[in-house]
Parts: structure tokens; sequence; C-alpha cells
């Protein structure tokens, strides 16, 4: 060992350093004549190396001169305990060292691929020589297994004809974006927008639905991995959705392997080598069950012009199973099997393509499978998993949040002949608090929507009116989607000059809370599209007034839809990144995911012991709060809730928490945001059912509600409430600037 030799400490380097040598020998290494591929993994070891000893030291053994030892290939090499990482390059030739030189049978020693990358800081990066015989796979063909005759779900075989010839690929999963369910698959199968999709049903070929917009095929690889290196790189993703027709074909378990765990959840932060020979399992359509294990990340599969196209995973069969993957297979989601043995298999990855490599021990070779994370398709597209027992994620603040709010406000209500209609139209504003659960709130959003029912008032604005019209009867969305704006309101950001914020002016002067005032404000801010002019506190005014016509006129039903919706509003104004700048992180993109994280994750994840310290809050007496006497005073209230839950609930601290946590929607991160934010974020909820309550009774006693008669106080039908809040003329969905001409 020479004491005075520059240390070369290989185990600590890091995914990131390994893409950062390769994108600099870029170039070098694309245009060796026999490279086929790259990726980044840990060393693989000859079988016939012997095992590190005390006299011979692995460190050592990386330096030793020794005579060739002939080809290393995936058939006689793996990774050992004391693999090391580096950089794999995957060669079609091998060529031995002393076949390099400068004689003339020779070739030239610049053909050969290095030992060693040398970065200019001084780190050097070991590089894992592989031959390979790539290959094609055989066609794929239709399965022949006996597919259940009830249920759709992943591993089932999706069908699409595309000019004149049938593709089969698999089902991956179902994901939501919140309204409607896909079908997860590959973009090369599923085709542009509109396509109709089959899939093998009943024993027949049945159209299932038809191809999403949402869809990925490939993006610069910065673009995905912000904080890696990837110059002149592409990563494919090849993903399709497929809109389905009728859910209640389909299930979220995966054929052949039941009910999964939540997502496994990667970004840079926790994609390491750790992940290399970890076992994963999945079911192909055309396949079956397939065990693999994950060898490389980040497989460089094909160079053009100059470019690399990467994948995220390379995933190995297990040479012990009789079934690889093949055509057919793509759209086939992979599965983290876990260390402890009792943990439900977790999603990873999307196959989209196969890598064959001939064996000298297998006939046919092995079909490396190449996927995308599942992890960045979700991000991307904005979807979630659906699971069978999903404890993760529910959509929107509303299912939980709203519809608790607005449950817990009709025990707040201090006019008996309100209290009574308002109990008696519980279950049409929210739902019992013994069943405000968020699975089974999730539940019974899903039996509305599927066969266009009824959908509780509290989260009819996220539910229905954020959708287009096509989609759901009664949506708003199109054109400039006026609905978007109504939920929020930026009172946080500082203006030029003087840097005050809508905070700092309508705490001060509460009469500033005007549509003037607010549109001045935003002026100088720059903001002239209607989507950065929020006017939550507006729209609250607008559904106050159109609460007291309704009563003026003797219309309960009005009055009580009215009621109902405007509990969603009022719960936004109670949810602090709702009045922020900072809503889903920092402008320059730190803290991204925290909304989801904060507003819908945690509050669900943490329902149990919510509820019950909201339910303790309540109990407290509600001092201090005189009925409000018009509109204006009733948006200064709002405003005044907004800004309380701020300045309990900072935006920047909770954003800043989510930073440190690492970010995602993991329960890891949602119980770090529940201990630091769990008990103020309960106090500002029962601000806001205190809020809504009292707004409901200074509309009852403007409207003057106590004219009615016990007769009138009942439940109302909900056809009748259907039919009002898919009417468009139903307090309308207005931008800011449109709002001042019928507030009153």
């Amino acid at each position: 060992m020479n004491i005075l030799g520059v240390a070369r400490n290989y185990s600590s380097l890091s995914v990131k350093d390994l893409l950062e040598a390769r994108d600099l020998y870029h170039y070098h290494l694309i245009h060796k004549a026999n490279v086929v591929g790259t990726a980044i993994g840990l060393y693989l070891i000859r079988e016939t190396d012997p095992w590190p000893t005390s006299s011979r030291p692995d460190a050592d053994m990386r330096t030793r001169s020794v005579a060739p030892k002939g080809e290393r290939t995936l058939d006689n090499s793996s990774v050992r305990d004391y693999s090391w990482p580096c950089i794999i390059v995957f060669v079609d030739v091998w060529v031995d060292k002393d076949r390099f030189g400068s004689g003339k049978r020779d070739l030239h020693p610049e053909n050969m691929v290095p030992k060693t990358l040398y970065m200019p800081d001084g780190r050097t990066v070991p590089v894992c020589v592989v031959k390979v015989t790539p290959a094609k796979a055989a066609p794929a063909h239709l399965p022949a297994a006996h597919w259940p005759q009830t249920l759709i779900g992943g591993g089932f075989p999706l069908v699409a004809i595309t000019q004149g010839e049938k593709r089969l690929a698999s089902i991956g999963c179902l994901v939501t974006d919140g309204h409607t369910v896909f079908a997860l698959t590959n973009r090369h199968v599923s085709g542009p927008e509109g396509c109709p999709i089959s899939a093998i049903l009943r024993g027949g070929e049945v159209e299932i639905g038809r191809s999403s917009a949402k869809q990925l095929t490939r993006l610069p690889f910065t673009d995905v991995y912000r904080d890696f290196p990837g110059q002149r790189t592409w990563l494919t993703l090849d993903i399709g959705l497929v809109e389905i027709s009728d859910l209640k074909d389909w299930t979220s378990q995966v054929y052949g392997l039941g009910s999964v765990g939540p997502l496994a959840d990667l970004s840079e932060r926790n994609i390491s080598l750790r992940l290399i020979e970890a076992e994963t399992v999945a079911y192909g359509a055309s396949s079956g069950r397939l065990k693999g294990r994950i060898k490389a990340l980040f497989y460089r599969h094909r160079s053009i012009g100059g470019y690399d196209d990467v994948s995220d995973f390379l995933i190995a069969p297990d040479p012990r199973e009789p079934n690889q993957t093949q055509p057919g297979d793509s759209g086939t989601v992979w599965h983290l099997k876990m260390t402890d043995p009792n943990a439900p298999v977790r999603p990873l990855a999307v196959e989209w393509g196969g890598q064959t490599f001939l064996s000298g021990t297998r006939e046919g070779g092995f079909n490396f499978a190449l996927a995308t994370s599942l992890s960045n398709v979700c991000r991307l597209l904005d979807v979630e998993l659906v699971r069978d027992h999903n404890t993760g994620v529910k959509p929107y603040w509303g299912k939980t949040g709203h519809y608790s709010i607005a449950a817990f406000a009709c025990d707040a209500i201090q006019s008996k002949k309100l209290e009574t209609l308002m109990q008696a139209n519980r279950d049409r504003i929210a739902f019992e608090l013994s069943g405000l659960d968020p699975d089974a709130i999730e539940q019974a959003i899903k039996d509305a929507k599927e066969g266009g029912e009824f959908v509780p008032l509290a989260d009819v604005p996220d539910i229905v009116w954020k959708q287009a019209a096509s989609k759901i009867k009664g949506g708003r969305k199109g054109g400039i989607n006026p609905e978007n704006p109504t939920h929020y309101a930026d009172i946080d950001q500082p203006r030029p000059g003087d840097g005050l914020t809508l905070r700092d002016i309508c705490s001060a002067d509460p009469s500033k809370v005007t549509v003037e005032d607010w549109q001045a404000y935003y002026d100088t801010l720059g903001h002239t599209k209607p989507s950065a002019r929020g006017l939550l506190p507006f729209r609250v005014w607008q559904f106050y007034d159109a609460m007291v016509e309704a009563l003026r006129k003797s219309d309960v039903p009005a009055f009580v839809c009215a009621a109902g919706i405007m509990a969603h509003y009022v719960g936004d104004a109670c949810q602090t990144l709702h009045g922020s700048y900072l809503n889903n992180g920092y402008p320059d993109g730190r803290g991204d995911g925290v909304h989801g994280a904060y507003e819908d994750a945690m509050i669900d994840n943490e329902s149990e012991t919510l509820f019950d310290l909201i339910g303790k809050d309540l109990a407290k007496a509600r001092d201090g709060l005189d009925l409000l006497t018009d509109g204006q005073a009733v948006a200064a209230c709002v405003f005044n809730l907004m800004d309380r839950t701020m300045a309990a609930l900072p935006p920047s601290s909770i954003v800043d928490a989510f930073i440190a946590t690492g970010g995602g929607k993991s329960r890891q991160v949602t119980s770090a945001l529940w201990e630091q934010f769990g008990e103020t974020t309960a106090a500002a909820m029962a601000d806001g059912a205190r809020v809504l309550a009292l707004v409901w009774d200074s509309a009852w006693k403007a409207g003057n509600g106590d004219r009615l008669k016990n007769k009138d106080l009942i439940a109302i039908d909900k056809a009748e409430l259907m039919a009002l809040y898919e009417d468009r003329n139903f307090v309308p969905s207005l931008v800011l600037n449109d709002i001042a001409a019928i507030l009153k």
C-alpha cells in the first residue's frame, strides 16, 4: 500500500456524482464503436473472482495489476455486498486491454473504454464494462389465460388498433385527478386523445374508454430531475391514460398480486444505489406473474444526434423464474418488495419497453424491463394512485376539511329555527359527524359521481363547478374558468414601492375590503389575468346576498343550497395556503407539493384526532361575534378569518417545514407536519366553523328567516338542490372585475 498515494473512496460516490461523471464524458462514451448503452449502479464482480480477505482487501484488489480475465457478462458476474458505485458501460464486443497498442494489429488506445473517469475536482469514478449481445424479443401475443369475468384491473390486457394493426399492452393501475379515474398504460399503445381502447372482459374484447389528453412521451432529463445533471439527455416516460367509461367494471387490485401498498415515492432526495438489486414483482398481460431485481438506474438505451435517451430503471428478470417480460407487457407496473415480509408491495415503476440480451446459459436470453418512475408520472400528470384501502392523499381540503367545517358549523348556530333547518339538511350539506371518515367520504362521493347523483353541497365547487360541463352536469370550467379564483386570494404578497400587502392594508382599515381597492392592489403587482386576482371574501359576500334574497322570497331550497355551498369558501378562508402566494411553495420551486401534503394528506391521515380537537375547541363559548349587518361586513369578517389563520399558521413556516421533511406525501412527512401544526390547524378549522355559523345566522336575521313556519324547516329534496347547483346562473361564478356589479 502506498501511504502517499491518493485514496479512492468509491463507496462515497452518490447518484449525482455518477450522473455528473457520465454527463462530463458524454461524447467520449457514446462514440465508442462497441458501446451499446450505459447506466449507473454497483460494480459487477465475476463469479470466479476471489472474495476479499484481510490480506487482500477489496481496495487493494481494485488497483492490483492482473492478467486479463476475459469477458464480464451478466451471466458470469453479480453484485456483491462490497460492490462499489460505478458507471456501467454495456458493450457488444469485448476487447482485452492487451489488444490495444501502437502495433499494426493493435487497436488504437483511444477506442478503449476507460476503467476510471477523472473529474476536474479530483474525484475519480470507476467504470464497469459488461459484454452483452442485444437481440429482439418475440412478438406480442394475446394471452390465453382465463381472465376473471367481473372486474378489470392492473395486469389485464389492453387492446388498441393503430393503422389497422392490433396492439397489445398491459393495464398498469388506476389513477385519478380527483374527478375522473383513468387506467394507466403506455402512450405508444393508447395513442393520441380520443382513441378507443378495449380490454378483455367477460370473455371478449370490450371498449372500456378512450385515450386521454393527459399523456407523456419524453422530457428533458433536468426538467424532471432538477437537482441532477443531464445535459443533452432526454428521459423516456411513455405514459398514456385511458378515461374509463364505466368504473363499475374496474378494481384497483392488481391481478395476481391483490391489494398493494402506497406509492413508492421517489425523488432526487431518496433515489440511491440502495435500490440496486432490490426485489420487484409485477403482473404482465402477456407474461403473467413476474419477478425481477433493479439492475441499474438511468439506463441510456439510445443516442441520436449527440443526445441520449435514458430510462429510470433497468429491471433484470429473476433467472430462477420461468416467466420473463415480453412485448405486450408494456404498461405493467412493477412493485417494490419491502424488507419487511409482512408489508405489502409498493407500486414503483411503469414498464414501457424491454431490452433482450442473449445468454450462454438460457435459451432466448434475458429480457430486461425498461421502466419509468411512477412517482414522476403522478407528479407530472397531477394524478394520484387509486387503491382499495387508500390511506394516502384524497383530493381537496373539501372531502374531509370542507365537510367537517360544514358539519361542525351546524352545531354552532345561534338561531333556533335556523338550527332546526340546517340540522334537518345536515346530510345534504355535509355528513353526520359520525360519518366524517376520509375513506367513507371518498366512497360516498365516488358513488354519487358514478351514478350522476347528488353531491353534498359543501364540496360542490370542487367536485362539480371546477369541472367541465362535458364531464359532469353543472360543470363551469371553460374559457377563463371563473370558478378557480373564487377559492383564494393572495393577501400576503408585497406590492412594489412601499412593500405593503393586502393583509397590511385591510387589517389597518377593514373598509378597504372592497372590489375597487383590491383591483387597485392587484394592478400594482401587475396581476392582470383573472386567475391572479383572487376574490375569496367577495365570493362569500355574493353567497350572503343570495341567502338573504332567498329568504325574502321564502325560497327555502335556494337558501339551504347557497348556505351549504358557501361552507366550501369559508373552509378555504381558514386554510392558510389559500390566502398566500406561497400556496404551493416558493416561487423558485422549493416546497413544490406542500399544498397537497398539508391541506389534503395531513388532514386525512389525522382526521380522528383532528375532529376531536375541533369539537373541544367549539365547546368553548363564542364571545365577541356580533351578527354581521351587510355583505361588506361579511367580506371583512372572512378577510379577518384569513388574517387570523395566517398569523397562527404562517405559510412560510409550513413551506419550510415541508422542505425540511424532504417533501412528498408519505405518512412520515404528514406526521412531521401534524406534530408542528396539527393543534393550530384544528383551532383554525374551528374558527372557520364559527365564522360560517355566524354568516348563516347573519343572513337568517337579514332575511327575516324567523318568520318561516316550522313546517318549512324540513329536509330539502336532493333533486331540487341538484337542479339548483347544476344551473350556471345559480350564484354564478364571476371574476373580480365582474363581481362588483352584482354585490349589494
